[in-house]
């Protein structure tokens, strides 16, 4: 995992609980990396345009005073803190291509659960942002600040063909990276589905250079077996992979990261895998 130089923080208009930006105000002090605070608006209606200018102009310095004030105690912490107030009608696919301006290395953002039903029918702001991201994504689901105690390594070890292998190589780094800036302990986590697929725990230990009671092979589904782990341990950050893919394929990238955020409350590091041909 790479020194951060950009943190990238989704600020959600719509509440006071802003648990994105309190997580991003600690990992900035501890990369030192700089923090650019991200709110997206509905731009103003109306038939007459030099109103909805007026309106608009209105609207952005309310909300940049607004971040201004937010972003005071990192500020005071020695954080350097950009704010950008952007006005988009669709804000769930205004997200990554701000992150990509800013120059971001992780993008923060605060998730909440949702039904099955309901990531079934809508594209939701963590849909489209795994599937729009250029860099790693990280989903706050917890308010509360704690200490990084362990870090829960999502692998796919069944996965053959070139692009999972690498991206198994990406999501092994950063889980790594963030275990050793943080001192967490790193806990690894690969399912299977028959005897076929079975790795022997102490060669998946091997692997990934940990103990044994630190490698956990469980058959079934991914999203039931990280969740199963997660369990165990408590609260571990679970880092996981996406692989982006064109066309209708791209369908099914990152469903496994999006079943978890419904069903733990712990936070997920998706490490995504840009696009190819």
């Amino acid at each position: 995992m790479r020194k951060l130089s950009t943190l990238f923080c989704v600020i959600d208009p719509t509440t006071t609980n802003q648990r994105a930006l309190a997580r991003s105000i600690g990992i900035a002090e501890k990369s030192k990396a700089a923090l650019h605070v991200y709110v997206c608006i509905a731009p103003p209606g109306g038939a007459n345009t030099r109103h909805r200018e007026m309106a608009l102009k209105a609207e952005t310095e309310r909300y940049e005073l607004w971040l201004d004030r937010m972003a005071t105690p990192a500020r005071e912490r020695g954080i350097k803190v950009n704010i950008e107030v952007e006005a988009k009608a669709d804000w769930r696919s205004a997200i990554a291509p701000a992150a990509q301006r800013a120059g971001a290395e992780l993008i923060v953002k605060g998730s909440f659960r949702r039904g099955a039903l309901r990531r079934q029918l809508l594209k939701t702001g963590d849909w489209t942002l795994l599937r729009g991201a250029k860099c790693p994504v990280m989903f706050v689901k917890r308010d509360e600040v704690e200490q990084l105690r362990q870090v829960l390594l999502a692998i796919n070890l069944n996965a053959k063909d070139a692009r999972h292998q690498a991206l198994n190589d990406a999501v092994f780094e950063y889980a790594r990276g963030v275990a050793r800036n943080t001192g967490a302990e790193l806990h690894v986590v690969n399912a299977y589905s028959d005897s076929l697929q079975f790795v022997h725990p102490p060669d998946l230990a091997k692997k990934f250079g940990v103990e044994r009671r630190q490698a956990h092979v469980i058959q079934g589904s991914p999203d039931k077996a990280i969740a199963e782990v997660v369990q165990k341990l408590g609260q571990p950050l679970v880092v996981i992979g996406s692989v982006m893919r064109r066309g209708m394929g791209g369908v099914v990238v990152g469903n496994t990261a999006e079943r978890i955020l419904d069903q733990i409350e712990s936070d997920v590091l998706c490490v995504v895998k840009p696009r190819s041909s």
